[in-house]
């Protein structure tokens, strides 16, 4: 089988986002392959910890997955801060002769949004409402790079590499098997250290809150950082539901148009139409949702962004949220199937270097900045005794259940597979035991 077929067999998707199906994504020709090891979000260590460990994997992947999609241009890009992550690397390349650069940013968020990325690395910027491959790019995130060579060696995708940090006694790098409880993986890190808390799946800026003792909370492809928070704070009220007529009287009351949402906006830095600023005070004075959404103007331009929440952690002096605002109009317009009108080529604004954020201040400004790392290279594993595996994973059509309760399963086991053609990733039993429930997710019992 060729790295596709591997990769697709394996049931790889995105780790860095969405869960994009990773043979999907690759199934492309392109001039450039980038490995995204940036990993901007405050506490989250994971991405650091693989190139650390498992350097010689992950450049090995990129020189197979840049060549198959026909890249004159392999590059890994990193935090230059991470010098010992720099130097695993430097010797992986070196030791395999491999033709891959390794491209060194400066710290600030969110130096990992694919956009951004692209634009820092070959100078290019990705049209609006465009997708990277748009100008010839295609980035991958640096632990689907280690699940991808995972793939080669005929090896499923069913653990994953993640940071528990954070409110806990001990913050550690695991490795869970999928459909494991986020509980589980809190304790494996010594436990909360805090009565009152609750936790965020992924990360602080960009990651969602689950309840504290979620028994529905499991790990997925795309589990990133299990952080537990102390309620109370400037974090607890960033990840709480979001109101929209309360967003709005808030917004009529108390958005001076100083714009510095929009002046702060990585998206805008880069040249996008998108102007928070006019859409919170379009959402302001507007009499319901449906002629806040009926003009092709500032409005639609949500659809632009990427929810990094610069603009309500950072930006606003008045405490206003315009990233949640953001978030949902973008879902009502995805709902509605509207889309803006465009697809146009951008170009960063001049000051944009001036503008950017440092990840240092901004973990600060939200209240991360007091929490401890993770043990450099100090790797806990877990074995639960039961397991819970979605069989929502990411975009595309479910797979389908091709086991029954009942039957034993072993680690690699098939459960679930994607109709050919269809886009979606194959699902297998991440543990040994009986399958005990087939629903919207598949139980299995050690």
């Amino acid at each position: 089988m060729n790295l596709l077929e591997l990769v697709e067999k394996a049931g790889v998707t995105g780790c860095g986002g969405a869960g994009f199906p990773t043979h999907i994504k690759w199934n492309a020709k392109a001039d450039w392959f980038i490995v995204n090891a940036v990993e901007c979000e405050p506490l989250l260590q994971t991405d650091q910890y693989l190139m650390r460990n498992r350097a010689d994997d992950i450049v090995y992947a990129c020189r197979q997955a840049a060549e198959m999609i026909g890249a004159q241009n392999a590059v890994i890009a990193v935090k230059r801060a991470y010098g010992k992550e720099i130097a695993a690397l430097e010797k992986a390349v070196e030791t395999a002769g491999a033709a891959v650069r390794i491209h060194r940013m400066d710290s600030f968020y969110p130096a990992g949004d694919e956009q951004v990325i692209v634009y820092e690395v070959t100078g290019k910027t990705v049209p609006c409402g465009g997708i990277p491959l748009d100008v010839g790019v295609v980035v991958s995130n640096v632990a689907t790079l280690a699940a991808a060579f995972d793939a080669m060696k005929e090896e499923p995708f069913i653990m994953k590499y993640i940071t528990v940090a954070g409110a806990v006694n001990s913050p550690a790098v695991i490795r869970a098997p999928l459909g494991t409880s986020v509980s589980e993986c809190v304790e494996a890190a010594g436990g909360a250290a805090a009565d009152d808390c609750f936790v965020v799946s992924g990360g602080p800026m960009m990651g969602k809150k689950i309840a504290c003792d979620a028994v529905s909370g499991r790990v997925t492809k795309t589990t990133s950082g299990i952080l537990v928070l102390p309620k109370g704070g400037f974090m607890e009220e960033y990840k709480g539901d979001m109101d929209l007529e309360a967003l709005k009287k808030r917004a009529r009351s108390a958005c001076i148009q100083c714009s510095y949402c929009t002046m702060l906006c990585p998206r805008h830095l880069l040249g996008h139409p998108l102007e928070p600023h006019r859409i919170m005070r379009a959402a302001a004075f507007s009499e319901d949702l449906d002629q806040l959404l009926e003009s092709d103007g500032p409005v639609r331009n949500a659809s632009l962004c990427s929810l990094c929440g610069v603009c309500t952690a950072y930006a606003c002096p008045m405490g206003l949220e315009p990233s949640k605002l953001n978030a949902f109009l973008k879902e009502e317009m995805a709902r509605r199937g509207i889309r803006r009108s465009g697809k146009e080529t951008t170009v960063p604004l001049p000051d944009r270097e001036w503008r950017k954020v440092p990840t240092g201040r901004i973990s600060r400004r939200v209240g991360t900045a007091d929490y401890g790392g993770t043990k450099e290279d100090a790797l806990i594993e877990i074995r639960p005794e039961e397991v819970a595996i979605a069989l929502r994973q990411g975009p595309g059509v479910l797979p389908q259940p091709v086991v029954a309760a009942g039957d034993r399963v072993s680690p690699g086991t098939l459960i679930a597979s994607i109709p050919a053609g269809a886009l979606g990733s194959n699902l297998h039993a991440s543990i040994e035991g009986t399958v005990v429930e087939v629903s919207d997710v598949i139980r299995i019992r050690g």
